[in-house]
């Protein structure tokens, strides 16, 4: 058995793509507040300190003075590898939270965020998923082939995965500080600098048993793996912001890319599997954040209703196609991705406003590079809120969103059905105080 471990790496090496492990696609995450989740199209919005993430030069049309925006929102979330008809499940909850803060005076504004930009939680899939049936599969493959070499009767080969788990979290906090100035009463610009750390942890385990168990020659192989990732990055951020008429308002900006190395730092590598998925200890790999260009519309109907809609753009091919799929230059895999909305603000008194959104989102990915621990499915958003301005300083947020994930199917290179399924409620809650 220990000859078994020892060279199985070199058949799975064969046996298993470089991207298995985190692969897929779109990066960024938009859903910073709760502001945006009961109306999801902020790109134009002049509201609320958390538009320093949306609508940077926006907040220019803010009054003077010092905000601060705290907002976190729950996710409840089912996951769903589907594999030759079988259902890998997951339902790891996510807490994602978001401080926004503006000081502006006059001609003048400057601003400080932090919010999750990639990733953005944990899951768990216990009995298993798409990345650990594909190796586990090929540790089987690589084992038999061992065996076969060996003289041992098909009788005596592996023949399925007895058991199997994976747990993975993602998490990529930007710390976003830049200020605004006002050129006259129709345009003001902004300009700021984003701090991005990131970190990545994965661990699992897969073991392979036969049917026939011959002790000393075929015993039950567990293969287990552990390792984290870090990385970070800086990026600059540009916004304008354009009033032509007091109802009508237009918001642009434009994020760079961050370019992200991610140093891997190996736990556990039981059977030495990891470097055939591009995973290798102290090595570093590059898995850049897109750049993002989003431009929106705001217009107010009346003094009661204002509508908004939203146009983002997520620039995958700028970050580099091969580093985002792990495609070694297949330019196909990975296309420009986007947002699409909708959104009303409707006031029901002076100091209560509903607000109504939709969103489609296309991520520009293509199902075969699809990360199998979250999927980077297509998708209709709906969302609604309602903001209470409690009295002149402080102003309370609640929201609740639903996410229709578009399911996706494909057959891997050695036959394997794999159908990934998503949904997710977000509940979003936020809190704004004006402090002068």
């Amino acid at each position: 058995m220990k000859k078994l471990s020892m060279v199985l790496f070199v058949l799975v090496f064969f046996l298993t793509g470089s991207s298995l492990l985190w692969a897929g696609g779109a990066e960024n995450k938009t859903n910073w507040s709760a502001e945006y989740v009961g109306i999801l199209n902020r790109n134009a919005a002049t509201d609320a300190a958390d538009i320093v993430m949306y609508n940077p030069a926006g907040v220019m049309k803010m009054e003077n003075g010092f905000y601060a925006n705290a907002s976190a929102h729950y996710v409840a979330k089912g996951w769903s590898n589907k594999i030759n008809g079988q259902d890998f499940d997951e339902d790891e909850p996510a807490i994602v939270p978001g401080l926004f803060t503006v000081y502006k005076k006059d001609q003048w504004a400057g601003f400080f965020a932090v919010a999750n930009v990639v990733g953005g939680g944990t899951v768990d899939f216990k009995n298993g998923n798409a990345t650990t049936s594909s190796a586990g599969f090929s540790i089987l493959t690589g084992a038999n082939a061992l065996l076969a070499f060996g003289g041992a009767p098909p009788a005596w080969y592996y023949t399925g995965i007895s058991s199997q788990n994976l747990e993975a979290e993602a998490v990529g906090l930007a710390y976003t500080l830049g200020g605004a100035y006002e050129i006259n009463d129709m345009w003001s610009v902004s300009l700021g600098i984003r701090y991005l750390k990131s970190d990545r942890e994965m661990s699992g385990a897969m073991t392979i048993s036969p049917t026939n168990l011959v002790p000393g020659v075929n015993d039950p192989l567990t293969a287990t793996v552990s390792f984290e990732e870090e990385a970070d990055g800086f990026g600059g951020i540009i916004g304008i912001n354009f009033s032509p008429l007091d109802a009508l308002n237009f918001g642009l900006h434009y994020d760079t890319k961050i370019d992200l190395d991610y140093e891997a730092d190996v736990k556990t590598d039981t059977v030495g599997i990891l470097p055939a998925l591009g995973v290798v200890n102290g090595q570093e790999r590059n898995r850049n954040l897109p750049a993002v260009l989003a431009a929106g519309v705001s217009y107010k109907i009346n003094p009661k209703v204002r509508v908004e809609s939203n146009l983002t753009l997520y620039l995958n091919k700028d970050a580099g196609f091969k580093d985002i799929a792990g495609t070694s230059g297949d330019e196909s895999a990975v296309g420009t991705g986007y947002d699409i909305g909708i959104g009303v603000d409707y006031a029901l008194t002076n100091t209560l406003n509903a607000t109504f959104g939709y969103l489609y989102t296309e991520t520009g990915v293509d199902v075969e590079n699809m990360s199998p621990e979250s999927p980077e499915l297509n998708a209709s958003t709906i969302g609604a809120g309602l903001k209470w301005l409690m009295n002149d300083k402080l102003k309370l947020t609640f929201s609740l969103g639903y996410v229709f994930y578009d399911d996706a199917s494909f057959t891997s290179a050695t036959g394997t059905s794999i159908t990934y399924e998503k949904d997710a409620t977000i509940v979003g809650f936020g809190i704004e105080y004006k402090f002068f």
